[in-house]
């Protein structure tokens, strides 16, 4: 006998490894974790499908007692191993409800291991009492343990396959799960049991099938009930039923005085039937065997099925009440972790920012830069009189600057300007940040750097990693083409990354190479750009470590994206493309200004809300209602004066300023930072609002307490805003860009010509 199950064991072995070599693996698709329903509920991500869990814990946790309950509630003393079997099934599905819900709150691969392997020991053990109750008692106490390790080894190689990346591999524990599930149903039917309500495994297989199809219909699920419930959370209330029944078969539960299979039952059953012709000796057949336990209830016969039922509620009630120390202790368990989530301070601090300073020898006054655009050579006469035309209504001023190689004759365009240049600006503002509040590079847990039209290989944050000798594991990315917007998106991509990555400190780097980007043609919509654009950057360090509270300047409330993608008009309002004689150059439609209007309006109505004050969303939804009525022409724009004490408007141009302030009815005091730094600086594109920020601060304008509103236009079309909060006292006197001559500004009479 021992020899012919070893052969067995080893057959199947060979036959398992055979088709683990032969079949394809299955990777795990990254659609998996994009569940339907994401909502966030008192600060809980993903909030149904993570409170669904709940009930996990508590059927869990009153399966554990009534195990070790005094009086052998479950009556495990005829077979006392058992109780080993039905302690690890309640232990892992206790454990579903916190790897569940870590999981939901954050799906990803490496959280997906913590939800798989509470049910990989709640699959395994019972398999094991399968064994134990239908097979041989000894042979299913040995395998607890084996199939134990099985489902762990299974979960440890997909892990391990996803993290080495040598091959994504479900199929261990897709034969884990999916093995006791047709295996199960089919043991309950054919294989005579132990005890009574045998009946109750096939409602538990009933359960948990019906769970695996509401998973599989989750979005639709979500869509049919007009987005209250998802499948996804159903499900986990669905599969919560199986514990359930299997509960309630233990308490029901006694001896089987004979043992028949319920296929057998069922077979004489139907035979019974077809015999006399009459349903009602069919239906006494099939409940032949759980007559015993029914008697024992005292409940008349014709009446079982109803009693039966009856019974069953209230066992659950009186499980309830016999055990109140339970519901209360597993409520104030899920209670504190949901607080903690709820209440965990997820706070995006702004510790400082940095922004380049060119050498005077950079300077570009509007004189020389025509001079040199006259002596280069390579413009007509119509080309160099609108682009002369632009610059004087541009509101750039003399002491804006340009590199080194734009001011050679002819201009220098090539790779290694465009690096000189990168190099200049992004190491002289990342090393003045580290230098001032001594950073370690080291201690950078995540970088991103925005340059939209200079996208070198290597990457720019790789230079940034080489030339400061950052960690190997520093979370880095670098965005491009995303135009004058991108540094408030790479603010967003920090505050995503640092809703996962908690304790992190992260440095954005935010610029635009002019060296490479000169325009050579004829279009006119293309020379706009040639007249606007100038020398800058910008290093911002962000953190959400509560220990940075006390030394950072400000605090992220908000950030409102808006992206114009899909219609044509706003896409094609800021086009890199290939004019007539073949040469590249950036074209500026003559619908930029309505664009940015458009996208800023929609964006505006996002994130109203969030900052006005109730009295002037009041007055916005009275002045909506009055204009339906056609009582009323124009629409009501709130003050937003009320929410903010400081705009920091994208320095993109004279009419762009222009736009915003009509737009918003901003006083031309509001636009200040924004005309001044556009008349110092020029279009330093995304860096363009922390040089606005600088001078605010350089001026002893910013105060504790205030709110500043930073907007930024960019190509596609986008439209972003960001709100930060002033947490500490700002020292005018600080060293940054504008302290130098901050005392020249803002220049009398109108700063933008």
């Amino acid at each position: 006998m021992k020899k012919r199950t070893i052969y067995s064991w080893g057959a199947a072995t060979v036959i398992f490894l055979v088709l683990m070599i032969v079949t394809p693996t299955i990777p795990q698709s990254q659609a998996y974790h994009d569940f339907a329903d994401q909502r966030t509920f008192f600060g809980i991500p993903n909030a149904l499908n993570v409170i669904s869990n709940f009930p996990f814990l508590v059927i869990g946790l009153i399966g554990l007692v009534l195990c070790f309950y005094p009086d052998d509630y479950f009556r495990f003393r005829r077979v006392n191993r058992l109780k080993l079997g039905w302690t690890c099934f309640f232990v892992g599905v206790a454990a579903v409800a916190f790897g569940s819900s870590y999981y939901h709150l954050h799906p990803d691969d490496a959280r997906l291991v913590w939800d798989r392997l509470p049910m990989t020991i709640a699959f395994t053990s019972i398999m094991a009492i399968f064994v134990i109750e239908r097979i041989d008692e000894h042979k299913g106490t040995y395998s607890i343990v084996p199939l134990l390790l099985v489902g762990l080894v299974s979960i440890l190689y997909w892990r391990q396959a996803v993290i080495c990346r040598f091959f994504d591999d479900l199929r261990p524990y897709a034969l884990v799960q999916f093995v006791p599930c047709i295996v199960i149903p089919l043991m309950a039917i054919l294989l005579p049991p132990m005890y009574t309500h045998s009946t109750y495994w096939l409602w538990a297989a009933g359960f948990y099938l019906l769970a695996k199809v509401e998973e599989a219909a989750d979005k639709p699920i979500y869509s049919w009930t007009h987005h209250i419930l998802s499948g996804h959370s159903i499900k986990h209330v669905c599969a919560a039923m199986v514990p359930v029944f299997l509960t309630l078969m233990l308490a029901k539960r006694s001896v089987q005085t004979e043992r028949i299979s319920l296929y057998k039952t069922w077979k004489i059953s139907w035979t019974r039937s077809r015999g006399k012709g009459t349903e009602e000796e069919s239906f006494e057949c099939t409940y032949t065997n759980v007559a015993v336990e029914e008697a024992r209830l005292d409940q008349p016969g014709d009446m079982g099925l109803s009693f039966r039922f009856i019974d069953q509620v209230l066992l659950i009630s009186q499980t309830f009440m016999s055990f109140p120390h339970l519901m209360i202790i597993s409520a104030c368990l899920l209670i504190a972790v949901f607080s903690y989530y709820s209440f965990k301070p997820t706070h995006i601090y702004l510790i400082d920012f940095s922004c380049y300073q060119p050498p005077d020898f950079l300077r570009s006054p509007i004189a020389n830069f025509i001079e040199h655009l006259n002596l280069s050579g390579i413009f007509d006469r119509e080309c160099l009189d609108l682009q002369q035309k632009i610059l004087e209504r541009s509101g750039i001023g003399d002491d804006a600057c340009v590199p080194v190689t734009v001011h050679e004759i002819p201009p220098h365009s090539s790779l290694s300007a465009a690096r000189e240049e990168t190099h200049d600006i992004l190491f002289t503002v990342v090393q003045d940040l580290f230098s001032k509040h001594k950073i370690d590079p080291k201690s950078i847990d995540i970088l991103v750097s925005n340059c939209s039209l200079f996208c070198p290989s290597p990457s720019i944050t790789s230079i940034i990693i080489n030339k400061f000798g950052m960690r190997s594991n520093v979370k880095s990315f670098s965005l491009s083409g995303m135009g004058c917007s991108a540094g408030l998106l790479s603010i967003n991509l920090v505050k995503d990354l640092m809703k996962i990555h908690g304790g992190s400190l992260a440095l954005v780097l935010s610029m635009e190479a002019v060296s490479p980007n000169g325009y050579k043609g004829k279009c006119k919509s293309m020379l706009i750009a040639n007249t606007i654009f100038r020398m800058g950057g910008a290093a911002i360090l962000l953190s959400n470590r509560e220990q940075d509270k006390d030394k950072a300047k400000y605090k992220l409330q908000h950030l409102v994206r808006t992206h114009l993608g899909s219609d044509d008009e706003s896409y094609e309002s800021v086009m890199q493309e290939v004019d007539e004689e073949g040469l590249v150059g950036v074209a500026l439609s003559k619908q930029l200004v309505k664009v940015a209007s458009k996208a800023l309006k929609i964006n505006v109505v996002e994130l109203g809300p969030r900052v006005l004050p109730y009295s002037e969303q009041l007055k916005y939804i009275i002045s909506f209602i009055k204009r339906k009525w056609g009582k009323q022409n124009e629409m009501y724009t709130p003050n937003f004066k009320k929410a903010f004490e400081h705009f920091c408007i994208h320095a993109g141009g004279r009419a762009i300023i222009e736009g915003v302030e009509k737009h918003l009815k901003l006083e031309k005091e509001d636009g200040e930072a924004s005309r001044t730094t556009l008349y110092r600086y020029g279009n330093t594109s995304s860096s363009s609002l922390w040089y606005e920020m600088q001078y605010l601060e350089a001026k002893g304008r910013m105060k504790k307490g205030d709110r500043v509103w930073q907007i930024g236009f960019g190509s596609g079309f986008k439209a972003n805003s960001a709100v930060w909060k002033c947490i500490t006292k700002i020292d005018s006197r600080e060293k940054n860009a504008w302290s130098d001559r901050i005392h020249l500004y803002p220049v009398c009479g109108d700063v933008s010509g």
